[in-house]
């Protein structure tokens, strides 16, 4: 009979391993935003050699607006699959009632506190 409750090694060691990015956690995001309308405005990796996490920024326009919850989706089912507490994603809308730019800051795995990218760095001017 199987044990449904998680052993506090099996956790410790699901900790351990969801420390850092894998060649294939992150295969999976190129793969993402290679399917995406979206444009990547910037990628920033944390960790140096052990890569703990990734942030990412990309912009929607026009008919692509919509498709972001797409993007949303795999980055939430993600972190279901590698592990790690997704940090809310920043959402920054340039135009009202009707926008005509959104821009979507990610971040996947952990990566600390971090610098935040203003949103006239995000390609909205100052």
């Amino acid at each position: 009979m199987l044990d449904h409750k998680t052993r506090g090694s099996e956790k410790l060691m699901a900790a351990w391993n969801a420390r850092r990015l894998t060649d294939e956690s992150v295969g999976e995001i190129a793969a993402a935003l290679d399917e995406s309308p979206a444009t990547l405005d910037s990628a920033h990796v944390v960790g140096g050699e052990d890569a703990t996490g990734l942030q990412v920024a990309m912009s929607y326009s026009g008919d692509d607006i919509p498709i972001c919850g797409n993007d949303l989706r795999f980055w939430l089912f993600w972190h279901r699959k590698y592990g790690g507490v997704p940090k809310p994603p920043r959402i920054f809308i340039k135009g009202i009632p009707y926008p005509e730019l959104l821009t979507v800051h990610l971040s996947f795995g952990d990566v600390g506190p971090g610098p935040v990218e203003q949103p006239e760095q995000a390609g909205f001017g100052g």
